[in-house]
């Protein structure tokens, strides 16, 4: 009798009865099993996709993110071939935003992240059922935090075609993070868009609306306000003179640099010095240039902000474009289609001879 008969002819419940269907449920098992993976390997796949990704901290009002916002990520991640294929489409050359202030631990010691954090951030990864097996680098690494310091700074107005009975005055606050303090000069100001008073009746108080620039200098700085309203009188309206000037580029430098002996290492080397002396062809009103040409007190001042950075070797030279700040009290800006100019530099290291 075969053992199939056996099976058969088994009294119901007995001992030989769970014997065999157990054996039966095994290899029934065994198949299911099979099938299920070779199912998984049929239709569930695994491919790479390069995703730009922008660091910043957006969800936090006191941080800002001043390490480089922009990295470059290779994920690999698991699904179906159809659901893949729909989140390559959908990202491919997108760049993708991740909120670091919603990482635990955020402050100014976060330095690194796991990079599959900022995939796994993406509502379609859940959606499409889709799984992140890496990313490379796996690590997100030289994440700089820094907490914005606020200060009051004075606002310098800018405005053409009238002579006011008293230039206006104010004063905006301003955020930014140390290492941009450190790089913005002493007595700066905040400047504003020119406005053309060339309308405003003589002799009449009015209230008038000036934009502010986010920006001191080179330095981008966030505002309490983007715009102020100041009272201001005028006196009568103007015509507009211009006057070319003479104007000598001068540098500033870190405050550390001093204490950490930078300049005994290095030496400024120009590529023309005749560029660092230069000339600019500035407009306002013919009172404030002649104040310009005679008063020796009220001066241009031209710089270019040195960083750290400027330290390192380069083969070539660094072109920077200089800052021109204007003198207080008086109604002076470049003339139309002038542009601020621009000098050429390296940093060398000094050579130290042995004796």
């Amino acid at each position: 009798m075969s053992k199939a008969k056996q099976h058969t002819d088994a009294p119901r419940f007995s001992r030989q009865w769970w014997l065999d269907t157990a054996r039966t449920l095994f290899w029934v098992a065994i198949v299911t099993v099979l099938v299920w993976i070779y199912a998984d390997m049929e239709f569930t796949q695994t491919d790479d996709i390069a995703i730009q990704i922008h660091l910043h901290a957006d969800g936090s009002k006191d941080t800002v993110v001043t390490s480089e916002p922009s990295r470059e990520v290779t994920f690999q991640i698991r699904g179906s071939r159809s659901d893949l294929d729909r989140f390559i489409k959908k990202f491919r050359g997108v760049v993708v935003g991740f909120d670091l202030s919603t990482v635990d631990g955020f402050g100014e010691d976060l330095e690194a992240i796991p990079s599959d954090l900022v995939l796994k951030s993406i509502p379609e990864i859940d959606e499409l059922g889709l799984r992140v097996v890496s990313g490379n680098p796996a690590t997100i690494k030289d994440i700089r935090i820094e907490t914005l310091v606020v200060r009051e700074l004075p606002i310098e107005f800018a405005f053409k075609g009238a002579e006011l009975a008293e230039s206006p005055k104010d004063v905006v606050k301003v955020r930014a993070p140390d290492s941009v303090w450190s790089r913005i000069p002493p007595n700066s100001r905040i400047r504003t868009v020119e406005k053309d008073l060339s309308d405003l009746p003589a002799g009449e108080e009015q209230k008038v609306k000036f934009q502010l620039i986010s920006a001191v200098g080179a330095e981008s700085v966030s505002l309490e306000s983007d715009e102020v309203t100041v009272s201001l009188q005028v006196v009568r309206r103007t015509a507009a003179a211009t006057e070319t000037i003479s104007v000598t580029v001068r540098i500033v430098t870190p405050a550390e640099w001093t204490e950490e002996g930078v300049w005994a290492q290095y030496k400024l080397v120009r590529r023309d010095r005749i560029e660092w002396l230069t000339k600019i062809t500035v407009t306002g009103p013919r009172k404030d240039i002649d104040i310009l040409k005679t008063d020796k007190t009220k001066t241009i001042d031209a710089y270019i902000v040195l960083t750290d950075s400027d330290t390192e070797p380069i083969d070539s030279w660094s072109s920077r474009k200089v800052t021109l700040r204007f003198p207080p009290g008086l109604q002076i800006q470049l003339a139309s289609g002038q542009v601020e100019p621009a000098v050429q530099f390296r940093l060398e290291k000094r050579v130290t001879t042995t004796p």
